[in-house]
This record gives C-alpha cells, structure tokens and sequence, in this order.
C-alpha cells in the first residue's frame, strides 16, 4: 500500500478504488491507493496499555484499508506471536512490566526490519533519543495529530517495501 500526499488546489485524479481522507484546514489530502491484497499484506501492531489510545489508533488505521491489531501490553504483543506478520509497529514508551522501550529491543531479537514508532504523552528527552538511537523511524507526543501519525506510518511501510 502507498500513501502519498497532494494539495489539493494541485489534486491530481484520483484513482476509482482508492480512499481519499481531507485531513486538515490547509487541504491536505492523503490518498491511499490500494495494491493487490493490500489490506491482507498490511498489518499495523499498536502496544498501549490505555485500550482507548490503542483502539482508537486502530480504527483510524482501519478506516485508511489497512489491518490494524491492538494491544495492551508487551507481553500480550510477544504471547500473540503476531510480531513476526506486523509491517509497522506503535509502541507507547511508558507501560507497566515491559515498557516501549523494552519491547523494541525484543521485537529487534524476534525480527529485526520491523519498522517501530513511538508514541508518549509522559516520555523524556532521554527516553526519545534512546528510541531514535536503537532504529525508531518516529517518536511522536500524544497526543498525536492524525497528519503526523499516517506520514510517519507510510514512512514506515516504505521502509519494509
């Protein structure tokens, strides 16, 4: 799956089965053209243990064609064995018992490409360059500005393309 973004006063046709979701003020388009059995390929992975952030994460994911799982621990994520089918994978830094940036260092052990990013509302300057060091594409502050999450998740994708 490709997202790519385009002005709209410069909107170029849009292909017949895409989506297309106007995303602010400034007219900002993203335009997710589907590939063949994108929505089978694609499996975006949310770890926060506040089951609202998670969830409402995914149904934006979903709403964009693309699977998207929720979890609410590390561990729940690492029992699932589901980490080996993610294309992309949200993690918040601060969760009990196994934290974001834990989990990263064993995702790493499970399958290094996959592509991670971060998100906090409560990390610090320290936790952020430490995910950033070990291979994050992103770390973003919740909350987070859907514009900014769906950028840096095509980014993500591209990465495992």
């Amino acid at each position: 799956m490709r997202l790519s973004r385009t002005r709209s006063a410069i909107r170029s046709p849009v292909p017949k089965d895409s989506r297309t979701l106007s995303l602010s003020a400034s007219k900002l388009v993203i335009t997710v053209a589907p590939t063949a059995n994108a929505s089978e390929s694609t499996l975006v992975i949310v770890v926060d243990d506040d089951a609202s952030v998670a969830n409402s994460t995914c149904r934006l994911i979903r709403s964009l064609g693309m699977r998207c799982e929720a979890f609410f621990s590390g561990a729940d994520l690492l029992n699932s064995g589901r980490a080996t089918e993610a294309s992309c994978v949200i993690l918040d830094v601060r969760m009990p018992n196994l934290d974001g940036l834990q989990l990263q260092r064993r995702l790493k052990e499970i399958r290094s490409s996959i592509p991670v990013i971060f998100f906090s509302a409560h990390a610090g300057k320290e936790e952020e360059d430490q995910a950033l060091r070990s291979g994050a594409v992103a770390f973003l502050r919740k909350p987070v500005h859907r514009d900014n999450l769906l950028r840096v998740i095509s980014m993500a994708l591209e990465r495992t393309s």
